[in-house]
């Protein structure tokens, strides 16, 4: 199988020379140690992104843990500090199989990192975990800090690699570029870092994009998305990142791969509107970490201010409820 999506790297051979002169200052080859150094840095494995502590000379931070600070997810600084890689007492996130197909889908698609570093193919004799062997083989591979995936979802990602191959979006170069890049900053109101990893930095124009899987296609269910899987602060993240280095950026923009029995590929290009909201919310994220740290307290959520309002049922609930109690006092009667 291939590794990467078989695109037109002609399409995008037309690099501009602004770009080349700030790529040329900024771009660099992680040597291993802590970042002290804005700019833009390969080398660095998605592992040590997500979970290494000290890979910045300060506490940082990307959209994926920002969700949790965030009360309109659910979220507090409680529930932030407990999953940030910055606190030594952290928990683990549990992978999920979408997650797990999506990081292989990911990386047989962009041909960002190679393939058998990362993954282990789940052998045919071990069809689910039910077995003592079984479990021992997963165990192993999660160690090693590999990713399992089964043979089933790799004959899909292929059927997903064929289609994604024939979307003219894709052919014409919307997934070349510098794949898997780290772009970095720290923020100079709190020394906090933002870091993003768009999956294809541009080579020539200021169009971000970003591979996504979707069980489905539906306009309502991928406007859901958009919040729901935080690719609004991803977005604005990405924004704020390349307008302090100088990057040129005009737009995010997402590849929808379908993840069926019967692929399909889509393109969408994020509005400005929701990019706003979330610059708007990596702020107050940041100015809140920085007040959280400072005073090394993390409250935890605060629905109804903190039990200075009264909870009252949904509408529609209460509606449902009066009708049949009025109901039963009707025939009472």
């Amino acid at each position: 199988m291939n590794r990467h999506v078989d695109i037109d790297q002609d399409a995008m051979e037309h690099v501009s020379a602004p770009i080349d002169r700030v790529m040329a200052n900024i771009e660099r080859k992680w040597d291993g140690n802590p970042i002290t150094t804005r700019g833009v840095y390969s080398g660095i494995t998605l592992e040590d992104y997500h979970r290494k502590p000290d890979l910045f000379d300060a506490p940082s931070v990307s959209k994926s843990i920002l969700k949790w600070m965030l009360p309109a997810h659910g979220g507090s600084p409680k529930a932030f500090w407990g999953r940030w890689a910055w606190n030594p007492n952290h928990i683990e996130q549990e992978p999920s199989e979408a997650l797990d197909f999506g990081k292989a889908a990911h990386c047989l698609l962009l041909g960002d990192e190679i393939f058998e570093d990362g993954f282990a193919l789940r052998p045919k004799e071990y069809p689910d975990y039910r077995t003592k062997a079984a479990q021992e083989w997963r165990d192993a591979v999660r160690k090693a800090g590999k990713t399992v995936v089964t043979p089933d979802q790799i004959e899909r990602i292929r059927r997903i690699h064929a289609d994604a191959s024939t979307n003219e979006m894709v052919k014409l170069g919307v997934l070349n570029g510098r794949v898997e890049r780290t772009i970095c900053w720290k923020d100079r109101e709190t020394g906090i870092w933002l870091k993003v990893r768009p999956d294809a930095m541009p080579n020539a124009d200021g169009v971000f994009a970003d591979l996504k899987t979707a069980g489905k296609f539906d306009e309502d269910f991928l406007e859901r998305q958009i919040f729901d899987a935080g690719y609004y602060l991803q977005a604005a993240m990405i924004r704020m990142v390349c307008r302090e280095l100088g990057i040129p950026f005009e737009t995010f923009v997402l590849v929808y791969v379908l993840n069926d029995d019967v692929p399909d590929t889509a393109h969408v290009e994020m509005s400005s509107f929701a990019i706003d909201r979330g610059e708007r919310a990596i702020r107050w994220c940041l100015n809140t970490i920085r007040q959280c740290l400072d005073k090394n307290e993390w409250p935890g959520a605060r629905p109804f201010d903190g039990g200075e309002r009264p909870i009252h049922m949904k509408t529609w609930s209460a509606e449902r409820l009066d009708t049949f109690l009025d109901q039963q006092d009707r025939e009472a009667a």
